[in-house]
């Protein structure tokens, strides 16, 4: 399987010159409860907000002889993309705030660990891309949480959508609309289209079979997402 490493900002720990000693495995984010407490009644009442936290997640490492300290640490800082060898097709949403402490060992070594700090939801590398001309389904396959996608639909005139049991009302399509539905954004290129769109949720996909319908005029819906993870 070779020697572990990992790729932060698009950058290989071993161009840095840094040997991964190991990778723990990814942990389950903890589920984010609120917990009421009742007088007079045994035990909590627990309300789910069904959302997770983020997680810690730590990396030791050596640096090898001639390895520029300065320039690792200017690298290893703040938000970026985490990329793991044992999960070559997933990235992580991460922020490094902790201090990095480069201790000397056996007069040549230096080992230091780093502190990711990672959003509880990871994404596939490779985003998928769908085209429909007609109403249908998406069946997703791969991931394990809900999919908020990037939609562009081309029409005209007034277009309800359906995903599943969530309606997003157009009120005027001329040429098409943009919505990116993690954003909850609506937009035709640089013009801003938020007062054109009018819905209780975004749209979103789940794990399994997702049913698409619409009224109205569509030509086309381009649908672009990216595989999600807990």
């Amino acid at each position: 399987m070779g020697a572990p490493f990992f790729i932060f900002n698009k950058i290989n720990c071993r161009d840095k010159g840094i040997l991964v000693n190991n990778l723990p495995p990814i942990s389950k984010p903890e589920r984010v409860f609120e917990e009421i407490e009742v007088p007079g009644r045994n035990g909590k009442l627990y309300i789910d907000n069904n959302c997770y936290n983020t997680f810690q997640y730590s990396i030791t490492c050596t640096l090898m002889p001639g390895a520029n300290i300065r320039e690792i640490s200017k690298w290893l800082n703040g938000v970026g993309k985490l990329i793991l060898s044992t999960e070559l097709d997933k990235e992580y949403e991460v922020v490094i705030k902790d201090q990095i402490d480069y201790a000397q060992t056996y007069r040549i070594c230096n080992q230091f660990e780093v502190n990711f700090e990672v959003q509880p939801i990871s994404r596939g590398i490779v985003a998928k891309e769908i085209n429909l001309n007609k109403e249908g389904k998406i069946i997703i396959k791969e991931s394990t949480y809900i999919i908020k996608p990037y939609l562009k639909i081309t029409g005209s005139g007034a277009i309800t959508i359906t995903i599943n049991n969530t309606s997003l009302n157009i009120k005027q399509i001329e040429d098409f609309i943009e919505i990116d539905c993690e954003l909850e954004e609506a937009y035709k290129e640089n013009e801003n289209c938020n007062s054109n769109i009018h819905c209780e949720l975004f749209p979103c996909f789940t794990p399994g079979e997702n049913n698409i319908s619409w009224i109205g005029n569509i030509t086309n819906m381009q649908i672009k997402y990216r595989e999600a993870f807990i």
